[in-house]
């Protein structure tokens, strides 16, 4: 079976995806749809947006992308130097979630065959992005929106689009 990789990110209105190494933001239930759909399944990420504070990780297998692996690894978690290695390491895996940041979905999303991707609804300050893609190479397979409430202070739309195979 071919190996499908998923991109899963959050980005605001602006494309922001992080300040600081950190979410702009705190939506837990957008946190909890995220554990719901990579779960049991491999991650990939660079370095920095693994070690972010707020970081998730795979509870299964994590191929962390960088150029100075650390001599004792954590558990669960495999080094590449890049996106070919990574995926060399999971040839195996069916199923394969894109994590980030910013450098890591602009390689990435020309092979990605989905992206779960929210939508916050706002426009916030940061110095990470989303990369900019064409909404005409992809179909919204579905969506559902959240309003602010006491835990979320911006409302937010998960979405999830689907590549369009070529005519």
């Amino acid at each position: 079976m071919k190996q499908q990789l998923y991109i899963i990110a959050a980005m605001a209105e602006n494309h922001v995806i992080g300040l600081n190494n950190s979410l702009p933001w705190h939506l837990p239930d957008e946190w909890a749809h995220f554990r719901k759909v990579t779960a049991g399944k491999a991650f990939i990420m660079g370095r920095k947006s693994f070690e972010a504070p707020d970081a998730l990780h795979s509870e299964y297998r994590n191929v962390i992308i960088t150029s100075n692996p650390p001599a004792a690894g954590e558990p669960r978690t495999e080094y590449a130097k890049d996106i070919s290695e990574a995926l060399a390491l999971l040839s195996g895996e069916t199923d394969v979630f894109v994590l980030g940041g910013a450098s890591i979905f602009q390689q990435m999303l020309p092979l990605a065959d989905r992206m779960y991707l929210t939508i916050v609804h706002a426009q916030v300050a940061g110095d990470a992005y989303f990369p900019v893609f064409d909404l005409a190479d992809w179909d919204l397979a579905s969506s559902e929106f959240h309003g602010t409430d006491d835990d979320h202070a911006y409302s937010f739309s998960m979405n999830l689009y689907i590549r369009k195979q070529p005519a």
